[in-house]
């Protein structure tokens, strides 16, 4: 059976798999795979050889298994495009959890309620990160498509089913700035204040209009999240460096 699943990479110091999915429910403006379907950790030569296929083949269950197998993995995350897309992911999840390999879900989660939810939690899932790309109803209309709500009461169903919970959200200036930050940590915070909470630079992708935000704007949106919450760190291409990768599949 095929799987969604188009593109791993590999990080030995880790030993850590990226596993990206084809496709997604959400239309972000600012989604990176704008730019590229590819890992953009990968050296330049291998993004440039990858960027020329023509056409993008996705693994099998039997390919994805024998690639586990074969590898030291501690940890896999499920990434985007959507995981929750892949109507294969429970099995995906089982065959991590079979081999003794902690999968976290990297999600937009909104497809993450009821049944679907408690197959893939009997499968082995335990830890799950949202993006939540924002709270205010215009802002997430506007930006993905898709409404907000659905979204926010499916991070309440994820904690109070117990998984281990993370969220992060991107900066983008000019839309998504401190203010929505500051609502987003509210509203995390009123759920769990000690759930930890990523803000990420954005990274400009090809026909949006929106900037990368210095390291001092985002350090100002961790500041005010902290006034909500225990446990906030970042990301800015400017103070944390990128570790190498190496290309699976």
């Amino acid at each position: 059976m095929k799987t969604r699943i188009h593109h791993i990479t590999y990080h030995d110091k880790f030993r850590s798999l990226y596993v990206q999915f084809r496709d997604c429910n959400f239309k972000c403006k600012g989604c990176i795979r704008r730019n590229s379907l590819w890992d953009e950790h990968l050296p330049l030569e291998e993004l440039e050889r990858l960027k020329r296929l023509k056409i993008v083949e996705t693994m099998s269950l039997d390919e994805f298994e024998n690639l586990i197998k074969k590898l030291d993995v501690s940890y896999a995350v499920l990434g985007g495009g959507e995981p929750t897309v892949d109507p294969l992911l429970p099995m995906i999840v089982e065959i991590l959890s079979k081999h003794g390999v902690n999968a976290i879900l990297l999600t937009n989660a909104w497809l993450l309620h009821g049944e679907y939810l408690e197959r893939l939690e009997r499968a082995g899932l335990k830890e799950v990160c949202v993006s939540i790309k924002a709270v205010t109803p215009e802002i997430h209309a506007f930006y993905t498509g898709a409404e907000v709500d659905v979204v926010l009461r499916n991070f309440r169903e994820l904690y109070e089913r117990g998984f281990e919970l993370r969220a992060e959200s991107i900066y983008i200036p000019g839309l998504i700035e401190v203010e929505e930050i500051e609502r987003i940590a509210q509203f995390i915070a009123s759920v769990n204040s000690s759930i930890p909470y990523r803000i990420d630079a954005y990274c400009p992708v090809k026909g949006a209009p929106w900037r990368r935000p210095t390291v001092d704007e985002v350090l100002r949106a961790v500041e005010v999240a902290e006034k909500y919450l225990s446990d906030v760190s970042f990301l800015h291409p400017e103070v944390h460096k990128s570790h190498g990768v190496i290309r699976c599949v």
